[in-house]
């Protein structure tokens, strides 16, 4: 149990946090220092990319939680 719940914490983090922080970073410095493009429009698309990203996520992630839920309760 103790390890299923860390496996949901890193999972979480994984997915909410540190991917996120990679893409923006990466996306950044791609576009705005290799590319040289503005930095708001390059900052505009990274964020609607994480925007849509997010969303697409937290749905997946609701639906395989309350799956694993309901088994649990079974």
């Amino acid at each position: 149990m103790i390890m299923e719940n860390r496996k949901e914490k890193l999972t979480f983090l994984g997915y909410f946090l540190v991917f996120p922080f990679l893409f923006i970073t990466s996306f950044l410095l791609w576009g705005g220092v290799i590319k040289g493009n503005e930095l708001c429009v390059v900052s505009t698309d990274a964020l609607s990319i994480i925007g849509i990203y997010y969303i697409l996520t937290s749905m997946i992630f609701s639906f395989v939680i309350r799956k694993q839920v309901k088994i649990e309760r079974e």
